[in-house]
């Protein structure tokens, strides 16, 4: 999956980034938003040797095989630990009310689980599988009423 974002400001290895909206979220208004970028700057460590200026467009690249194996975690898991849990609780001789009660909480934990892990460490593991893929200079950016074109 790639982004872009134009290059605002720079302090050491610190980049701050304006990024473009994806396309699906670009023609929608259903938040109300009609501008092309997203308000907030991304902050981007820079690890890799690569002459960046500001106002320069930057393609990211995140590896696509580890946002479906993020998806299959965070959407199939916790209906699969949900579904366990009610038939583990029926196993154990609870009535049909209680195993209710236990898969939903199951449920919940699950999510408090990812909540708290995303908190500690999410932004440093997506961090780590995000790459710049090419650095366009201002100077050969072609603007059009869309947005940058390559």
């Amino acid at each position: 999956m790639e982004n872009k974002g134009i290059v605002r400001k720079i302090e050491g290895k610190n980049l701050y980034i304006e990024l473009f909206r994806d396309s699906s979220c670009a023609h929608c208004s259903g938040c109300g938003q009609k501008e092309k970028t997203i308000a907030d700057l991304y902050h981007y460590e820079l690890n890799e040797k690569i002459e960046v200026n500001v106002d320069d467009l930057i393609t990211f690249e995140i590896n696509n095989k580890f946002i479906l194996n993020l998806a299959l975690l965070i959407y199939v898991l916790p209906v699969f630990l949900m579904v366990l849990s009610y038939i583990i609780a029926a196993k154990l001789g609870a009535s049909e009310g209680q195993g209710i009660v236990v898969s939903f909480t199951t449920l919940a934990i699950s999510f408090l689980g990812f909540y708290i892990y995303d908190k500690k460490s999410g932004s440093k593991l997506i961090k780590e599988e995000i790459s710049i893929k090419e650095v366009t200079p201002s100077d050969e950016i072609k603007i059009t009423s869309c947005g940058p074109k390559d």
